[in-house]
């Protein structure tokens, strides 16, 4: 491992490492997290490929897949502090397998939310409608889960059912008589179903050429409904390493993992850029641990 410094002095660093998640999740201490959003393989059967870069997906057996899964998230519910939350990204292969596992393990009233993330991206289907969701399973570790709506409010959809005075959306209720007033300006909560955040296309800036890679906004809504600055974040699937990268940049405590040595470079590197970024900004963020990569030259870590 190798330490990284952006002039901030912390003797705790966050770190990204190279190793099997069911490892990392063992290792981790018991309430030591306030949030953990995992993005596993989802069982295709394939092989996932990028711009150069490629990993071999779990096999299409939702039984399998969820038997491996389940030791992984047994260790993320015991690692969770009281109030802290576990984020399943998965799609239609494996979700209502992994559900019925999470409404075992948590119990069904810790539940929170199925978040149905929309996007438009992609092929289309001559056998049937496009399949164009991924679902986001959200579990509290306890009755009483964080969560702070006023960080992740978007803007309010003209064209309502609800007349528009002065800025102000209205309605009547027609069995009391009672008004409601929603300021324009003041946003809203968002539902559980998310059509405004749009998967990467091999345009966007932030590709970093990784297979399955999500966008940064929509890991940035889930960990600021959830955590505040300061708070620790895992992932054990890190991929392209955008939970990491949102971490850093709100100014969570993160640890993150990957078994694929690809990813974890990919991962490095976008962390070391934006953390010299963030620096050069005037908002360095805390050390970085990383596994040594190769052709780096140490002398340019500090």
């Amino acid at each position: 491992m190798r330490r990284v410094e952006f002039g901030r002095p912390d003797p705790i660093a966050d770190r990204v490492l190279h190793a099997d998640a069911l490892a990392i999740a063992a290792a981790t201490a018991d309430a030591s997290l306030d949030a953990i959003y995992i993005d596993p393989p989802f069982g295709t059967g394939t092989v996932r490929t990028g711009r150069g870069l490629a990993y071999a997906d779990r096999a299409d057996d939702p039984d399998a897949f969820v038997a491996w899964l389940s030791p992984i998230l047994e260790h993320a519910r015991r690692a969770l502090v009281p109030a802290g939350s576990l984020f399943l990204h998965l799609d239609y292969r494996a979700v209502h397998y992994a559900k019925v596992a999470l409404d075992r393990l948590f119990g069904r009233a810790r539940f929170v939310n199925e978040i149905v993330w929309c996007y438009a991206v992609g092929g289309k289907s001559r056998r049937g409608f496009g399949r164009k969701h991924d679902t986001i399973l959200w579990y509290a570790r306890g009755d009483d889960w964080a969560f702070y709506p006023d960080a992740v409010r978007v803007a309010r959809r003209g064209g309502s059912h609800m007349r528009l005075v002065g800025g102000v959306q209205e309605k009547t209720d027609r069995k009391t008589g009672r008004v409601y007033r929603y300021p324009v300006h003041a946003g809203k909560v968002p539902e559980d179903w998310w059509t405004d955040i749009e998967t990467l296309n091999h345009s966007d800036r932030e590709r970093t050429g990784y297979p399955s890679q999500k966008p940064e906004r929509l890991v940035e809504r889930v960990l600021a409904a959830v955590t505040r600055e300061g708070d620790r974040v895992a992932d054990w699937f890190a991929g392209s390493g955008t939970t990491a990268a949102v971490a850093q940049r709100l100014g969570r405590r993160f640890t993150v993992a990957d078994r694929e040595r690809a990813a974890v470079e990919v991962c490095a590197r976008r962390l070391v850029s934006q953390g010299k970024a963030l620096a050069a900004a005037g908002l360095p963020p805390p050390p970085l641990e990383l596994p040594a990569l190769p052709g780096e030259d140490r002398r340019a870590d500090r």
